[in-house]
């Protein structure tokens, strides 16, 4: 299977225009900062401003009638973030969605009127937030195909492979900082689910547990145990 697609990835184009723009005070950013587990913004705030993150990672997450939680998408620095504000006043909704600080993060929170006024008199760069979007779109609608059509484990063992892509360990041991409970929203699973695939994945040995996090003890087992699951599914 694909890669999970959870980290939006950042457009150079957009994301050094951003930067120079706000430096140059072309545009306004009004300077933003949270510590892990403060909110960007929550389901149900009336969101008028885009914000451009310059450090740290914003999940944007959704809760779900059963009680669980689902990630969005993980938004890291050089991305953007609320967009409810291109709508029309007329067809403007509150935010249907949270945005939670994962780690320490810096950011400028945009005008959403003053952005996009920049984005209709500068056309590269507005072809390049469309691409931006587009890709968003697109990933979005990846993992759904893909929760759709392969079981929790083989999604799991992709998504450890994609956080440790993320956070730039590619060799064993590889550590991923999260709780059972914080993969599990990320897939939009209950937690018995990761619980399992833990324990098939520790018993294939090519993960262990430690102190809240998991540690990935063999890449190449891992990508077996994938690459197996994908031809009997």
């Amino acid at each position: 299977m694909e890669a999970i697609s959870l980290f939006v990835q950042p457009k150079p184009l957009l994301s050094d225009t951003i930067e120079r723009v706000v430096a140059e005070g072309a545009l306004k950013g009004r300077p933003i900062r949270l510590n892990p587990g403060d909110y960007l913004f929550r389901e149900g705030d009336d969101m008028r401003d885009t914000f451009y993150l310059t450090r740290g990672l914003v999940r944007l997450y959704s809760d779900t009638p059963d009680g669980y939680t689902k990630t969005v998408f993980f938004h890291k620095a050089g991305t953007l973030i609320g967009f409810q504000g291109f709508r029309p006043e007329v067809d403007r909704k509150p935010s249907i969605l949270n945005a939670k600080a994962t780690t320490k993060v810096e950011a400028y929170a945009l005008d959403a009127e003053s952005f996009g006024d920049y984005l209709k008199a500068h056309g590269e760069v507005c072809y390049a937030m469309a691409q931006y979007l587009f890709e968003m779109m697109a990933l979005q609608t990846r993992e759904a195909v893909n929760a759709s059509i392969y079981p929790v484990l083989q999604r799991f063992s992709a998504l450890l492979l994609t956080l440790a892509r993320e956070f730039n360990s590619a060799q064993a041991p590889a550590i991923v900082p999260f709780s059972n409970e914080e993969l599990a929203e990320m897939l939009g699973v209950h937690v018995n689910s990761i619980t399992n695939s833990v324990v098939a994945l520790r018993n294939a040995d090519c993960v262990e547990r430690q102190r809240g996090a998991l540690v990935i003890t063999d890449f190449r087992k891992l990508k077996s145990i994938a690459e197996n699951l994908i031809a009997s599914s």
